[in-house]
This record gives structure tokens, sequence and C-alpha cells, in this order.
């Protein structure tokens, strides 16, 4: 389905373009009841988002990126958007970046601004609860790229994230290899759309479900209750973890805020998704395995090709995802 635009939608409503332009800009003065209801009616079965023809004009000449991020406290997060800065910002090229705060009504908006400001591209890390917006964007034919989390229920899309499978499966080897058999896993809550979640929790339960006498446990969640689980785990006396391995930066944090306040009576390893920087100044993190960052943002401009002369070059043909082999570093 191609763009809808003001003249499809005053065709449909038997009315001249400029009724419809006075509805978008709520102006009723002249107009019925009965053609006001018929516009907001057809407006809303196409989904139909106002351009915003002030930014079309000032821009006309600039190709414009907008990166909607949905957790910037992430270094994951932060590492993509200072590498596609980097990379493509230019007198004709603009990265705008915004921050839904993993809000899925912030992200809705976000979504029809940047369809209102006719951007040509979005690279989109998601919160994953607004899949009748993602398949808005597929409909009207946006170039976007989703980024760690899988859009569900969505029939063509490109998504980039890392290999779950083989960072879980290396981080129990080295873990075991060292030892360590009371291993505790760390996650903020499990929800189907957020992919890196379910995807390493799975992946752990397969690495340990075959080790004999190993024992694993599974702590999980919000960044507010994660410490307090940890802090009870640390001081038990029947069960305490040796290792523990923290499915990203959020829950790194809370595990050594814990282990600091509670004097750090036991010696554990740790390891870590994205913690790279905390891995350089902390012995206790044994491993950190980290995104390859220029690989999966080379593939995310490769998969939104701003230089295409059609659009339809810009689009997944089908649910197309690529996976990145994780970096393992380690002393």
């Amino acid at each position: 389905m191609s763009r809808v635009t003001i003249k499809d939608i005053a065709e449909q409503a038997g009315v001249s373009k400029t009724i419809v332009s006075h509805y978008l800009n709520n102006n009723f003065k002249f107009m019925s009841e009965e053609t006001k209801n018929r516009i907001a009616q057809i407006v809303k079965e196409t989904n139909y988002i106002p351009r915003n023809s002030a930014r079309n004009l000032k821009f006309k000449k600039v190709k414009v990126i907008n990166i909607i991020v949905a957790n910037i406290s992430s270094s994951f997060s932060t590492n993509v958007i200072k590498y596609i800065d980097r990379k493509i910002s230019s007198p004709s090229v603009q990265v705008i970046v915004s921050y839904s705060d993993d809000d899925g009504e912030k992200e809705k908006n976000l979504i029809e601004q940047a369809i209102a400001s006719d951007v040509d591209g979005i690279v989109l890390f998601p919160t994953g609860t607004n899949t009748e917006y993602y398949r808005m964007l597929d409909e009207k034919k946006v170039p976007i790229v989703y980024v760690d989390r899988i859009p569900l229920n969505v029939e063509n899309y490109f998504c980039v994230l890392l290999d779950n499978q083989a960072a879980m499966a290396e981080a129990v080897r080295v873990l075991t290899d060292r030892g360590h058999k009371q291993l505790a896993y760390l996650s903020l809550p499990f929800q189907e759309e957020v992919t890196p979640r379910t995807e390493r929790l799975e992946a752990f339960q397969d690495a340990v479900a075959d080790l004999k006498g190993v024992l694993p446990s599974i702590l999980s969640g919000s960044e507010e209750s994660l410490g307090g689980k940890i802090e009870t785990m640390l001081k038990s006396s029947s069960y305490a973890p040796t290792a523990f391995i923290a499915s990203n930066d959020t829950c790194l944090e809370s595990l050594l805020r814990v282990y600091k306040q509670t004097g750090k009576t036991k010696k554990i390893d740790i390891i870590s998704i994205d913690g790279y920087e905390l891995y350089m100044i902390l012995d206790q993190i044994i491993l950190t395995i980290e995104h390859p960052i220029q690989e999966i943002c080379e593939r995310i401009l490769a998969c939104l090709d701003i230089e295409a002369d059609n659009i339809e070059k810009q689009l997944a043909k089908g649910k197309q995802v690529f996976r990145f082999e994780p970096v393992f570093i380690s002393s």
C-alpha cells in the first residue's frame, strides 16, 4: 500500500483537497457535521498521518534518518547512535535521535512524528508493544530497521540482533571450566516482545540442562526490585552462587551495587553482556560479551540504503533477521 495523500482522502470523501486540508488543520467553520465525520472515518481507516510540509521545504535536499531508542542508558544503544551519526552525518544527511524510554505510548507519538516529518529512514529499538504501528510502517512503505528486538506479527521487516544462543553457551562454558557449580542468571522481567530477554534465558537453560552437578538459579525483576533479590541470594546460608551471568548492563550495575553494599565477603566471578567499561576496572568481571557495533551498524545502513533511487529497494521482502556473532573480551 502506497502512502495515503490528501488527494486520496478527498476523492474517497467526495470533497475538495481544500476541505480536507481545513479538516486536518481543525478548521471546521464552514464544514457540515456529516462531512467532518466522513473525513474523520476515512482518515482513521487509512491510518493517514499528515506530512510536515515545513520540514519538507526546509530540508528538501537533506536526507533524514530518525533513530528511536527504547533505553538510552544501554551502552549498546549509545554505541549504535554514535557510529551511525559519525558514519553518515553530513550537510546532506541528518541524524535525529528520539527516546521512547520503553514507553509504548511515547513510542507511538515518535513514530507518528517520524511519518509526519517524512523521514527517509527509521532505526527503531522497539518497545515491542505497538504491533499495529509496526504494521502501519510496513503498509506506508517507510524504510525501517528494527534493532535488538524482533517485531511480532509483522510480515515484512529487517531486524539486527546478537546471536544470543552463542553468547550464553560461551558464558556457561567459561564459568563451568573455572569450576563453578552454582550459577545465577540475572535478567529484567521476561516479556515475549523483548527478544534478548527470552532468547538469552532459553539459551542459558539449554546450556546448563545436561551439566551434571551444576545448580543454576534464575533471578528476574525490575531495576528497583532486582537488587533486593540479589542481596537475599548473596546472604543465603543454603544457596549462594559463586558466579553470576548478567544478561545486560543494567543487571550488571544492580549486582555490583549490592555486592559492594554487602561488604564483598564472598568472592564471585561475573560474566556480563555489554559491560566493557566496568570490565576494564573490576576484577570480578572475568568476561564481557559485546555486540560487534561496526558490523551491526553497517548492516543497518545497507538495509536502509538511503542513496537508493527507488524506495522499493529500501523495503524488506519478508522477515529478514540478521544475527551477529558476539565479541568475547576476557583477561
